[in-house]
């Protein structure tokens, strides 16, 4: 196996698939890169059994061949080179050297047979998107995902289609997070699909910068996804998400409209004086004012007052100032609302002209 590529033809696909490797994982040929040459082109794929990543990328052809070599190792060997190097890549008898100018390195290698394949059998039901509206999703549910929850339905995020709407959905039991966008769903087709919490962030790498529209094709047991020359391909998660209509509270009689970025700068000064673990403040809602009153263990307290709009005479709440933190990064508009029942129960926030980004957060006794 024989092959010699420019840096940056080989480095850009190489980062882009390099996210999903383990660096200690139970198969020790998961930290490795799966490197073949078919006809003048370099597949690459990576893999943690979950998710595989897939590139590719034109080179000068040698001779054929396959071999895996250590992802990370591979990668930050390109990464040192000098702009414009190019690279010798060899492998015979068992011995892999990569020579770039009078740089050479020598890397170990496993068979490319014992590389684990994802086996695509499926027949998958395509779905069109912009770039940008799946983008805009993303970023205002993935916070919401579940980390290692036993609840192992809660560490993903829900991707549906709903009759004419595309939503992603996530929870991690405190709160959750809904965004949605319009679709022509000339086929009918209404279908969930529960994406493993690092499918999603590598789909999000995917993403970054680009705006075109994209098929996401939709099967029993995966979900793929091909952009330009990367393709994702991840297991889903075999469970049910909650019914999470029924979390998202109706008929709320409180209500308040404040200015999105002064209300989080005021949250930033707050949280300072938070106690550290329960990241609790509280909420005083008068007449137009919004007092936001944090305090610690150490009996110290942090207080700041913004105007807002509301019909609230005298209630008092509490928050996670994190989660409020997380909402008002997600919602992007000048203005964002806050509406609930009482002083215990969960709270909607949203902007208060569309419906397109809803969050649910659970209030704290404190």
């Amino acid at each position: 196996m024989l092959f010699n590529i420019q840096r940056e033809s080989l480095l850009a696909p190489l980062s882009q698939i390099c996210g999903v490797v383990e660096k200690k994982g139970t198969l020790p040929v998961l930290s490795n890169v799966l490197l073949k040459l078919d006809g003048d082109t370099l597949l690459l794929t990576t893999s943690d059994l979950d998710v595989e990543m897939r590139s590719e990328c034109a080179v000068n052809t040698e001779s054929p061949g396959e071999v895996t070599v250590p992802a990370h190792k591979f990668l930050e060997i390109c990464k040192a080179l000098p702009d414009g190097s190019i690279i010798t890549f060899s492998f015979d008898s068992g011995k892999c050297l990569i020579t770039s100018g009078d740089s050479r390195f020598s890397l170990s290698t496993l068979s490319a047979q014992e590389f684990p394949l994802i086996d695509d059998m499926e027949s998958y039901q395509p779905v069109s998107i912009s770039s940008t509206d799946l983008q805009r999703m993303l970023k205002q549910t993935v916070f919401c995902m579940a980390v290692q929850d036993v609840r192992y339905f809660l560490n993903g995020l829900l991707f549906e289609v709903l009759n004419n709407k595309l939503r992603c959905v996530s929870a991690d039991g405190h709160r959750l997070a809904l965004a949605e966008c319009d679709y022509v769903n000339d086929s009918g087709l209404n279908k969930q699909v529960l994406i493993p919490r690092k499918g999603v962030l590598e789909l999000q790498k995917m993403l970054r910068d680009l705006d075109q529209q994209i098929t996401i094709n939709m099967g029993v047991n995966h979900i793929k996804i091909d952009i330009e020359s990367i393709s994702m391909t991840s297991k889903l998660i075999d469970g049910k998400f909650p019914d999470y209509e029924s979390v998202i509270p109706l008929n709320m009689e409180n209500n308040f409209i404040a200015d999105r970025e002064e209300l989080r700068n005021a949250l930033h000064r707050v949280a300072i004086l938070s106690n550290e673990q329960y990241k609790g403040v509280k909420f005083k809602i008068t007449k137009n004012k919004l007092k936001i009153i944090g305090h610690n263990p150490d009996q110290e307290q942090a207080e700041d007052t913004i105007m807002v709009q509301t019909d609230i005479q005298d209630i008092e709440t509490a928050f996670n100032v994190n989660y409020i933190l997380d909402a008002t990064q997600a919602i992007t508009e000048k203005e964002i609302q806050f509406s609930f029942k009482e002083a215990l129960s969960s709270c909607l926030i949203k902007n208060p002209e569309r419906l397109d980004c809803r969050l649910v957060v659970m209030p704290l006794r404190i």
